[in-house]
């Protein structure tokens, strides 16, 4: 991944000037899914400025209204069953790192990725190029077969709360804290004789994972050597580190509105996650 080069630049200069480039809404003809080439010829590109709904004050540095509005338009399209037509943003070297963590804290069930399409035919000249791919693993789909009797009874509650909670304790059925450890979501979530040992980021990547699968919004948090989970329920983004509350074996932090005691290394991310995920809840 390499910056782009000062032709890209003088190019799209000269797209500035002639006014093609009038709004972050503005269409480019991108097939989603399509052997035939298509040329990028815009910086950004999605079919609806969804930044306009959120709370501007969580656009800083990287996380821009040209990123919100490509991820967002992702996630929108890919409740469909056509998926229209590519989202796409510039995403230079320097920023590639933090928006890569930005989507691994996003994924769940599903994962999110920086996808180039195959038949983009002059990425030469646009090498910060980044659209999202989302699917869920392979491997997932047993783990999701196996928590959809859990499921099934969570959808039966009526309070996000309600959800939050049992998905918590039902996790702590399946884990046991130990700093030395990780296990994944397929082992986490199969057939096992006793609790799978795991540290505090092996809770946060499976309850991302349950409330993926219970349509309930979570994301990561974390600090200099610690992660947990904030969640949206019933109106509010919320606390929840089921790690410490197996360990503790208590509600040590369970849909609290703040982390005692917790630094964020990245609370832009965090803001700037919150409004992706549900549009004005910071406001």
């Amino acid at each position: 991944m390499r910056k782009t080069g000062k032709m890209t630049k003088m190019l799209a200069g000269v797209i500035l000037a002639l006014g093609l480039l009038t709004s972050p809404a503005l269409a480019a003809d991108v097939p989603q899914e399509t052997t035939a080439p298509y040329t990028i010829s815009v910086g950004h590109w999605s079919r609806e400025d969804f930044s306009q709904s959120a709370n501007p004050a969580v656009f800083t540095g990287v996380f821009d209204r040209d990123l919100y509005n490509a991820i967002r338009q992702t996630l929108v399209d890919e409740s469909k069953e056509d998926k229209g037509e590519y989202a796409y943003t510039m995403v230079s070297k320097e920023d590639y790192s933090e928006v890569r963590k930005l989507l691994g804290k996003m994924d769940g069930l599903k994962l999110y990725e920086h996808y180039v399409p195959a038949n983009l035919v002059n990425y030469y000249q646009y090498l910060d190029y980044f659209a999202i791919d989302i699917t869920i693993p392979e491997h997932y789909k047993p783990a999701l077969e196996f928590i959809e009797p859990v499921i099934d009874k969570v959808q039966q509650m009526t309070s996000d709360k309600e959800k939050v909670k049992y998905l918590n304790d039902y996790l702590c059925t399946l884990m046991t804290y130990d700093k030395k450890s990780s296990v994944g979501i397929p082992q986490t979530f199969s057939e096992h004789n006793s609790e799978l040992k795991g540290a505090c980021a092996a809770y946060t990547r499976n309850f991302k994972f349950l409330c993926a699968a219970a349509n309930i919004p979570c994301f990561a948090v974390s600090s200099t050597n610690h992660t947990w989970n904030m969640v949206y329920a019933d109106g509010q983004w919320l606390h929840v580190d089921v790690a410490a509350n197996d360990l503790y074996n208590t509600e040590f932090m369970l849909l609290t509105e703040t982390a005692e005691n917790r630094i964020d290394e990245n609370p832009a991310a965090t803001a700037f996650l919150k409004e992706l995920l549900v549009p004005g809840s910071t406001k």
